[in-house]
């Protein structure tokens, strides 16, 4: 693929994925996924890692996106 997503947010996520399809590159999308549930630091550099490498991994020329995006979330124990 040659439209790649890191997302925060399972909403925007989808969001996210929908608009790249409505646009005419469904069949560009390298990826589908989202972080979210307050990842700490490590699980998000991690998670941009991967994401990173498989984005890069075959080169054939073509110029690639990375989109990078979210909504706001609030994973705050109300304690109810």
């Amino acid at each position: 693929g040659r439209v790649w997503l890191m997302v925060a947010g399972g909403g925007a996520s989808v969001i996210y994925t929908d608009t790249v399809g409505d646009l005419g590159f469904a069949q560009e999308l390298g990826n589908y996924g989202e972080y979210s549930g307050a990842p700490n630091t490590n699980e998000t550099y991690q998670y941009a890692r991967t994401v990173l490498s498989c984005a890069t991994a075959n080169s054939d020329g073509r110029a690639r996106a990375l989109l990078i995006g979210g909504g706001i979330a609030n994973f705050t124990n109300g304690g109810f």
